[in-house]
């Protein structure tokens, strides 16, 4: 039973100083170099709680030592994470957190089945008696609208997720009336 505890004591002994290592932060206080590009670009990016600009940040002078890196962009917190930083202008001093926004497809159907459509404000296409799919939607939410050929409209706010398609359908036979630009209601 000893035996087996001080194999035990030496595995653990092996296994921490195994992680230790790969886990060591680097040196404290020395010239480094850092580069760091974000995803929305122009972000605000701070490292040790220190501003350092907008993103892109290329070739900048820091301390090394393991620190905190913050991106805000708009307002929302983009990263808030530990970073190690290595002395010189070490590879791993390159930090990128460029993201792609995912994108997603709306499925629309209209009635009355000719429609023009619109997503947030901007035309997009038409419907002519047929489903319209709207490829390569930014996620998030959109407002979808339908000028139709009764000379009515009809809109949704669609949320719109990544890698999937929403359907809608715009019934424009009890919605506002459309003359030139005017919106009239519809009386009962």
């Amino acid at each position: 039973m000893k035996k087996l505890y001080i194999f035990a004591l030496m595995m653990a002994f092996l296994f921490s100083s195994v992680v230790a290592d790969e886990e060591d932060p680097p040196p404290r206080g020395k010239a480094a170099t850092i580069n760091i590009i974000t995803e929305p670009p122009n972000s605000d990016v701070f490292l040790g709680g220190e501003p350092l600009g907008k993103s892109p940040i290329k070739d900048y002078q820091v301390k090394s030592g393991r620190q905190t890196l913050v991106v805000i962009d708009q307002g929302f917190e983009l990263v808030n994470k530990r970073v190690n930083i290595w002395p010189g202008t070490d590879t791993r001093n390159n930090f990128d957190f460029s993201t792609k926004i995912p994108k997603g497809h709306v499925k629309v159907t209209t009635t009355p089945p000719k429609c023009l459509i619109f997503v947030d404000g901007e035309q997009s296409d038409k419907t002519d008696g047929a489903e319209l799919v709207i490829h390569n939607l930014d996620a998030g939410d959109h407002v979808i609208s339908a000028q139709c050929s009764n000379r009515r409209s009809a809109e949704a706010l669609v949320n719109v997720k990544g890698e999937e398609t929403t359907d809608v359908h715009l019934d424009a036979t009890n919605g506002a009336k459309v003359k030139g630009m005017k919106i009239k209601k519809k009386k009962r």
